[in-house]
């Protein structure tokens, strides 16, 4: 789903007072000297000088905010290709124009510039033979050099054509690594399926997506003006459901009849029968190829209204319900779509499928099991056009979009919430469902997507939102504010990115935030799962314990040797861990040693002085002991109290039993004196 690969860091060194930088002691990047009309859409470019001569030479320095495609980057890296832009090295470095770290990516300059800056521009056609010679051969094996790499381009334009010389006749096809696949394509060069999602969402494609963009920029270049006439945007892209791309971008255009086999086998929508390398490479043999016809959409016999829009066909309102969802609800529940559907169109299958949908939306606790009426207008937008884009709200993206359209609306300040319903709504399952072909690629990306599902479950550090950013683009750094400065892109950097921010941080706050965990739990190849359920309790001993487990860990696997930053960071935090303790003697030897463990750098030290095994014990069982006394102790005294109450209550008893018996006596012998002076 995303485009990572292992990316080693390379070194990199500040060159001089104006921020340049040298990458592999070799290349000299000048920040100072900007090179506007090399710029990519998002990665600006910059004058470079080789210090062992050589060819020219330029960089990219790419917007670090991005999920770049770092997997193409180290396939076509030191590459020769004769009709590609040569990605010549790339490294990471503090880019001052940025103040902070980020890739710069080397590329062959090309001397004869790019072929247009706008697809606005107009210029004068070539004549067929320079047209085959000087466009078209060196384009197709551009396609067929990018095939041998193994790469899908997704970047394929009239203004990413560049020439190499000055004379301007050695075209090759620009770079397409400094964003997501697709992301800075016009809608205009994207099929239709891509070109109705966000530019974040139309996913990696396929070779069938370039064919199509290779289509446009021919097109563009033979007719020397802008495909589609004056249509723009979404007029473009209904002009284009309605009488097909082919058609509607070529309009009233001029150009040789040789050519419109070609075009039509490259600009056809359905990308089954989309002109594939090999047939383009027989045309341009001189094979003709059987005749390729469009499948116009079907039209209904009536409009559709919606939003102050008519529709003619199920596609068509797909994108009008998507565009419109906020009176998508009325005509959707009540019926009205399943009606159009039936009559108009005459498509009984669709509408009991949709019927079927509204029902369910119907039944007592429907919204418990998923189906809102947000749901349901999705899955109907999925029954309307099968091969678009999910739609969900504001959402638009293809499944396997999905790591950078989340990516993109998390680094952007845009509203994910849209994307993260959409997943827990099972929108994905829903799209793969009303496929008609089978993708086996497809099973790995729904295992995936569920396990996504089961993180954004969880609202804890180490999984939520943050942990499916970097599960699903592996070329995405780390997006913490702790380490935002410096391009942290693999796991093994982050330690020293966290060692070197300790100076600059509150020493009271956490070395370890939502997206530093997630991070560590995606990139990390070692189960930390206990470690980070330690760091989530609610009691501070354990989560600090925790937090402390976590980083010793990386340190133990990764290194480095020492972290006396990070170090004096996490002891000034461990404070709950040392009062968890219950000898006295022992909290005191740790308050000790912590100073002179923190000053050693080892945070795997730090922890198992922490918690040793043996000693924490040796304190449980003290404790247990030192109760049990206690315990022990405390019952002598009730006893001793009890026997002493028990005590006065026999000798009030027999007290009184004593002074009864007294009493009789000095009774009796009273009478018996009464009596025996009665007798004298």
């Amino acid at each position: 789903m995303a485009d990572g690969g292992a990316a080693p860091q390379i070194t990199t060194a500040v060159a001089g007072a104006d921020g340049a930088v040298v990458l592999r002691e070799r290349y000299t990047v000048y920040p100072g000297r900007p090179l506007p009309d090399l710029n990519s859409p998002n990665a600006l470019a910059y004058a470079v000088e080789d210090r062992r001569g050589g060819r020219p030479l330029f960089a990219l320095a790419l917007s670090p905010d991005l999920p770049v495609r770092l997997a193409t980057i180290q396939s076509m890296r030191g590459q020769q290709f004769s009709s590609v832009l040569a990605l010549i090295d790339y490294g990471f470095a503090f880019w001052q124009p940025l103040g902070r770290e980020t890739m710069i990516v080397l590329f062959e300059r090309p001397s004869g510039g790019r072929l247009v800056a706008s697809l606005d521009e107009t210029f004068q056609p070539l004549s067929d033979p320079d047209y085959q010679k000087i466009i078209l051969r060196p384009l197709v094996q551009g396609m067929e050099e990018l095939k041998g790499r193994g790469v899908v381009h997704r970047a394929i334009r009239p203004t990413n054509i560049f020439f190499m010389d000055a004379e301007r006749t050695r075209p090759v096809i620009g770079e397409c690594i400094s964003a997501p696949p697709g992301f800075d394509q016009p809608t205009l060069c994207e099929p239709l399926e891509s070109a109705m999602a966000l530019p974040e969402g139309r996913g990696t494609g396929s070779s069938a997506d370039d064919m199509y963009a290779l289509g446009v920029t021919l097109l563009y270049i033979l007719i020397g003006r802008r495909p589609g006439g004056q249509n723009r945007g979404r007029d473009l892209i209904r002009a284009r459901i309605a009488n097909g791309s082919f058609t509607a971008l070529t309009g009233d255009a001029r150009f040789p009849i040789a050519m419109i086999e070609v075009l039509r086998g490259l600009l056809i929508d359905d990308s089954q029968q989309r002109w594939d390398l090999e047939a383009m490479k027989l045309w341009v043999a001189g094979r003709r190829l059987s005749p390729i016809l469009a499948k116009p959409e079907k039209r209904a016999q009536r409009a559709f209204r919606i939003g102050g829009q008519e529709v003619m066909s199920r596609r068509d309102l797909a994108l009008a319900l998507a565009d419109h969802w906020d009176q998508a609800a009325q005509p959707v529940m009540e019926g009205l779509v399943e009606v159009w559907l039936r009559r108009a169109l005459d498509e009984k299958e669709a509408a009991e499928a949709v019927a079927e949908l509204v029902r369910q939306a119907s039944f007592p606790g429907a919204s418990n099991s998923g189906m809102t009426t947000d749901s349901v207008i999705a899955r109907v937008c999925l029954r309307l056009d099968p091969h678009g884009p999910i739609r969900f709200k504001g959402a638009r993206f293809l499944p396997e979009g999905l790591g950078p359209a989340l990516a993109v609306a998390s680094t952007r300040g845009k509203d994910v919430r849209a994307i993260v319903e959409s997943l827990l709504r099972e929108m994905p399952e829903a799209w793969f469902e009303v496929q008609t072909t089978f993708d086996p690629a497809n099973v790995s990306l729904i295992s995936q997507i569920k396990q996504i599902r089961s993180y954004l479950r969880q609202p804890q550090p180490g999984f939520g939102v943050e942990r499916c950013l970097y599960e699903l683009n592996e070329s995405l750094p780390c997006l913490s504010p702790l380490v935002a400065s410096e391009y942290v892109l693999e796991i093994e950097d982050l330690l020293p990115a966290l060692d070197r921010a300790a100076k600059r941080v509150d020493a009271k706050s956490w070395p370890a935030d939502r997206h530093i965990v997630a991070f560590v739990a995606a990139r990390f190849r070692f189960d930390v799962e206990k470690q980070i359920a330690a760091l989530n309790s609610p009691q501070a001993d354990t989560s600090a314990l925790g937090l402390l487990s976590l980083l010793a860990v990386l340190q133990w696997k990764l290194g480095p040797e020492t972290l006396p930053g990070l170090s004096g960071w996490i002891g000034a935090l461990v404070a709950p861990i040392i009062a968890s303790y219950h000898n006295r003697d022992v909290r005191k030897r740790l308050e000790k040693e912590v100073p002179k463990l923190v000053r050693k750098g080892s945070l795997p030290d730090l922890y198992n002085a922490l918690d040793d095994v043996e000693e924490r014990q040796k304190d449980l069982d003290g404790f247990a002991w030192a109760k049990a006394e206690f315990a022990g102790a405390e019952q002598e005294i009730l006893d001793m109290e009890a026997d002493a109450a028990h005590r006065e209550t026999q000798a009030q008893r027999i007290g009184q039993q004593s002074a009864a018996v007294v009493s009789v006596m000095i009774g009796l012998i009273t009478v018996c004196v009464f009596l025996a002076l009665q007798v004298w």
